[in-house]
Order: structure tokens, then sequence, then C-alpha cells
């Protein structure tokens, strides 16, 4: 009696470890299901800093404005370099007016149809008022470099 009593027990909790693990499984396949439904509903966000498209020959001129911008502070804005042209596209160096403006540049090739996002860094101490400056960026295309136009209000 004992025995069949054991076999009995250890039948249930058979049952039941199987009835839960079939429960996990399905669970894990509604998240799953849930989570694709959610990425085909929601594509990744909209890029939402300064893109610039570079073709194989032609000056990219982009219009970066910092808006207000507190005095003494450093300022970043995101610009996304887009190569348009027929060929890999390297961002080689750049040269700038002032030295309260620089680049964080990524020199790895950026193949066509692919982009690459860059730092732009601001800052504002020894500015005041309304500024306009320019940054080049050279480019491994002969007569396709990238042109920044900045503009920011420094209070």
């Amino acid at each position: 009696m004992r025995r069949r009593l054991s076999i009995v027990a250890l039948v249930v909790a058979v049952v039941v470890a199987l009835f839960a693990a079939i429960r996990i499984i399905d669970s894990t396949t509604d998240n799953r299901r849930r989570e694709a439904a959610s990425i085909a509903t929601n594509p990744e966000p909209e890029f939402e800093g300064i893109e610039a498209v570079v073709t194989d020959d032609g000056v990219c001129e982009v219009l970066v404005d910092l808006g207000v911008v507190s005095y003494s502070s450093t300022v970043v804005k995101s610009v996304r370099i887009k190569n348009t042209g027929t060929t890999p596209l390297v961002l080689v160096d750049y040269t700038t007016q002032c030295r309260c403006m620089w680049l964080e540049l990524d020199r790895e090739p950026i193949a066509v149809g692919e982009s690459c996002d860059v730092e732009l860094y601001f800052d504002s101490r020894g500015e005041w008022g309304s500024v306009g400056n320019y940054m080049e960026i050279t480019t491994s295309r002969d007569n396709a470099p990238v042109v920044l136009w900045i503009g920011a209000e420094v209070e």
C-alpha cells in the first residue's frame, strides 16, 4: 500500500512538473510573440541629430543650430554622415577656425549606403552672444568634403 501511494505521489509530481514546464514554455512563446509584434509596430526611433549626405562629387553643407547655450558649458550634438557615393568613405580629418569646437571622428570606412555618427562638441567658454563658425571635414574623396555651419546663442 505504501509503495502504491509513493508511485501515485511520484506520478502526480511528474504531471504537475510537466504542466508547469508547458506553462513556462507557452509564457516564453507568448513573450516572444509580443516582443516581435512590438518591434514590428514600433520601428527604431527617428534619428534626432543632424544628417549630412555625402555624394561622390560635391561639397556637403549642413547647418548645425545648437540653440541657446549657457556660458561656460559644453554642448554635444550628433552628426550622422551618410555615404551615398559609389565607394567606401573615410573621414580623414577636420579643420575649424577656433578651438571652441572639435569632433570625435571614427576613421573606419563607411560602406556605400551606410552611415556613421560623429559627435560635435562646442565649448562656450570665452564666447558670448551670437556665435557662428564653420568646420570642414576632409574625406577620402578629393572633391567631397563635409562643411558644418555652426550657430549658437551663448547666454
